[in-house]
């Protein structure tokens, strides 16, 4: 039999448990100090697992080590320097598979928190669609989509690994480690604000809560307010939250990251005040579209006379009547014939005619101020949209004339141009991010 000594393997958790005698504490006590609970603190001196990445610093604090030296499982001494790129080898395995698992960890808790947002959303999917209950719909989301947040914030921050201000072996790799936990955390931000944008079509567009919306008005609208929410929100996170957690070291980045942050933003600066005083000068269009309104558009007839008056009165509205929308009965009212359908007690149906007598007088009279009768002219208020008479003059006349065909067209004319004046608020912007992105995408390559 060999005689060699066996020498004894040195682990974080034996060096965690020598330092914990050597100070006279008990498991209790050091879990204590550490928020953990006394087994998980005898786990780690068996050797069972080892502490979370996020307590390193902290256990290395609280007694008096280093970081690198914690994760050697032995103190440092200028006499066993001729081993220590051996050991530091060691330690830099161990940090990296600690950091490895710290990170899977956390992808994984991210998951969670976006899968609660997510729930969120098909409920009030369910919400809206099955039972027509929009609003409550959109407070489901919101409170899920909150749920989500709250929850990520607290991931994040478990995550996180604390430095010890004696610290500088894994300095750099900590930060780095950090940085990339907190971006993660605001791409799920962003994920949970879309989806809660997307929702608010249900609230926005409902008048009462036992309404629902379309699923093509809210898929539309939606998607219209979940890629607004974006562009502001990227906005904000560029121009001013980067900026407050650089200043927190909460994201650390290097002189040239920096550099071109200032770049990239002064860009987005340009590019944003361009981009809304184009959207401007569109939206006064839209404005003074509004105020002309579709009556605006209208073409409209004037009648200098009130023979002229009559004889377009009569010639329209004998024109409706050969269209078969009506007919006149004895009294001079309006009939219409309406098409019904009945159904008898067998479930047969019988097809025939509803006549329904407009309660109003299809003639209407023209008087002057001495109340003379001027003229009697046929009034069919489905064909004019309004007619409008000159009060001041003598005889009424001119007399202003829209029908309800003029309105139709002016109706369509005035969709056509709202829509094109909106889309191009909207591919102004569109545009505009594409100029930025692209621009952006270019110094990347360059740099």
């Amino acid at each position: 039999m060999g005689g060699g000594i066996q020498m004894e393997k040195k682990t974080i958790g034996k060096f965690i448990a020598a330092l914990r005698k050597a100070n006279g504490m008990t498991q209790k006590e050091l879990g204590e100090k550490l928020f953990v609970s006394d087994k998980t603190v005898s786990r780690w001196e068996c050797d069972e697992c080892t502490p979370e990445l996020s307590l390193i610093p902290a256990i290395a604090e609280l007694f008096g080590i280093t970081t690198d030296e914690l994760l050697r499982g032995e103190r440092f001494h200028s006499d066993n320097a001729g081993t220590f790129g051996r050991q530091n080898t060691k330690s830099d395995r161990q940090f990296r598979l600690m950091l490895e698992k710290n990170s899977r960890k956390y992808k994984n808790l991210t998951l969670i928190s976006i899968g609660i947002a997510i729930l969120g959303f098909i409920a009030a999917l369910i919400a809206d669609l099955a039972f027509s209950k929009g609003l409550i719909g959109f407070c489901l989301a919101a409170v899920f989509c909150a749920a989500g947040e709250i929850c990520q914030i607290c991931f994040a921050i478990n995550a996180r690994i604390m430095i010890n201000g004696e610290e500088d072996a894994y300095t750099d790799r900590i930060e780095e480690a950090n940085t990339g936990v907190v971006r993660t955390a605001v791409k799920v931000s962003f994920v949970h604000i879309v989806l809660f944008a997307f929702c608010l079509p249900l609230v926005t567009l409902i008048d009462g809560a036992n309404y629902g919306l379309r699923f093509g008005s809210w898929l539309g609208y939606g998607t219209l307010f979940a890629v607004a929410a974006f562009a502001i929100s990227y906005v904000i996170y560029r121009l001013f939250v980067l900026k407050m957690l650089c200043d927190r070291r909460l994201i650390v980045l290097s002189l040239q990251q920096k550099s071109t942050l200032q770049r990239n933003n002064k860009l987005l600066k340009k590019t944003i005040t361009v981009s809304v005083c184009i959207a401007l000068m569109i939206g006064t269009g839209v404005v003074v579209l509004n105020n002309i309104g579709r009556d605006g558009l209208a073409k409209e007839m004037k009648f200098d006379t009130c023979a002229q008056f009559k004889a377009f009165a009569e010639n329209d509205y004998e024109q409706w009547v050969k269209e078969g929308y009506g007919y006149i009965d004895r009294e001079g009212n309006a009939v219409i014939e309406i098409p019904i359908e009945i159904v008898d007690p067998d479930g047969g149906k019988i097809e025939g005619n509803l006549s329904a007598t407009d309660p109003k007088k299809v003639y209407e009279e023209i008087r002057n101020s001495k109340g003379e009768v001027l003229c009697e002219y046929y009034y069919n208020p489905d064909l004019y949209r309004y007619i409008r008479f000159t009060e001041s003059a003598e005889d009424k006349m001119p007399v202003t004339v829209i029908t309800n065909q003029a309105y139709y067209e002016a109706n369509n004319a005035f969709q056509t141009i709202e829509s094109t004046l909106y889309f191009s608020i909207a591919a102004d912007f569109v545009v505009a991010a594409a100029v930025y992105l692209l621009t952006v995408n270019k110094r990347k390559r360059t740099a």
